[in-house]
């Protein structure tokens, strides 16, 4: 039985997995096989990306101890594989709380909080980079995952970040749920998710094709059952080749290319979202309806707006600061959120062109000065802390 784990474990090193795999099956044959083999064999599981195995091998082990710190580890991984981020995370928890020393705990607690917007991401991936060695990154190399699990990587360590944003928009254009795109972006690695958005692109203009046949078809008296007999036997160009010639016209267009840049500039370290600001309604002597209906127009204006200067800030289209004073003086008229949210995205722009930091904290905690429920939101705590620590790496940057 030893023997067979030897040359179990000779294999997996010279990673040959799945000839691993049977000699750890072979071995559990044997009654005095040690219970947490099936741990070993999680790990082999989870290199082959085969993460539902991978994980009941670990909850087997857990069941039967279930402080087996490699198997609370091997688990945070198999979850994270499954898209079971939350799982992952009171895996990795746990796993820390009874072995400290580990840096590979920390790194993969700090890239799950940091993708939540967590500001103890920073706290962990300190104490990662205090105690990583080359034998925690061997380890680490083992396991690939989505590029929202990079991109929060990348931002803890200040590096370029990820082009998030436009993969986002591509995944969205084949009219996936959120929860699929959430799971592509958070499972696939580059090259898989670049795979997978070419073979869905493929899908959807193969399906675009079929629903512009089917109509051209329909209006010239075909059945849908004609269309559908026709599909088979003759296939999609044919057809697109007939309607082209009865039409005289091309009614197809052509395939989406899918050039997206891996990478962007810092402007994607922060959150594009309206700061909510709490608002009393504005009321008249005469509660008359004019003045509600012109603030519920003035309300519209505004936010159509704001959404374009985010829509302009987030593909680095900075000429977009010089809009925001006009904004900033008419919003104060009617509405403060307005003034808060613009005053708030200047902060932001600034902080992206590199412009003096100091004034852009100074700016904000006049903010927080005039409207301090804004201290409250997220959105607006999260980016002022990437702001913040900008300030502190440059300020070190200058000592040295």
């Amino acid at each position: 039985m030893s023997k067979l784990i030897e040359k179990a474990k000779k294999e997996e090193n010279e990673n040959n997995l799945e000839v691993a795999l049977t000699y750890y099956e072979m071995a559990l044959s044997d009654p005095a096989c040690p219970f947490d083999i099936r741990s070993d064999m999680g790990v082999v599981y989870n290199k082959l990306r085969n993460f539902n195995e991978g994980l009941n091998c670990f909850n087997n082990v857990l069941n039967m101890d279930k402080n087996h710190v490699d198997s609370l580890f091997g688990k945070g991984i198999s979850c994270l594989g499954l898209n079971k981020w939350d799982d992952a995370l009171d895996s990795f928890l746990k796993a820390k709380e009874i072995d400290d020393t580990n840096a590979n705990f920390y790194y993969y607690i700090s890239i799950i909080l940091q993708s939540d917007y967590d500001d103890k991401a920073c706290e962990y991936y300190s104490k990662f980079i205090e105690l990583d060695n080359e034998e925690f990154k061997q380890i680490r190399s083992d396991y690939n995952f989505g590029l929202i699990f990079q991109d929060a990587e990348l931002k803890l360590a200040n590096n370029k970040k990820l082009n998030l944003h436009d993969f986002t928009d591509v995944l969205k254009s084949f009219d996936l749920k959120e929860d699929e795109i959430d799971n592509y972006l958070k499972t696939l690695p580059y090259d898989e998710l670049i795979s997978k958005i070419n073979e869905l692109n493929d899908l959807h203009h193969e399906e675009n094709e079929k629903r512009i046949i089917r109509s051209q078809y329909l209006e010239m008296g075909f059945t849908d059952e004609d269309v559908d007999d026709y599909l088979i036997i003759d296939g999609i160009d044919k057809l697109k080749e007939d309607i082209i010639s009865r039409i005289n016209d091309n009614p197809f267009p052509d395939k989406m290319e899918i050039n997206i840049e891996l990478h962007c500039d810092d402007v994607s370290k922060y959150i594009f979202e309206e700061i909510t600001i709490e608002e009393k309604p504005i009321k008249s002597a005469k509660n008359n309806k004019r003045i509600k209906d012109t603030t519920k127009a003035v309300e519209k204006i505004f936010k159509h707006h704001y959404k374009i200067m985010i829509k302009a800030f987030s593909k680095n289209d900075f000429e977009c600061a010089n809009w925001y004073s006009d904004f900033v003086d008419e919003s104060k008229i009617f509405n403060k959120s307005f003034k808060v949210n613009f005053i708030y995205l200047r902060g932001l722009i600034l902080s992206s062109l590199n412009l003096d930091l100091n004034e852009v904290l100074t700016e904000f905690k006049a903010l927080e000065k005039d409207f301090p429920e804004i201290t409250n939101d997220k959105t607006y705590l999260y980016n002022k802390k990437h702001i913040e620590n900008d300030l502190e790496k440059s300020n070190q940057e200058m000592i040295k």
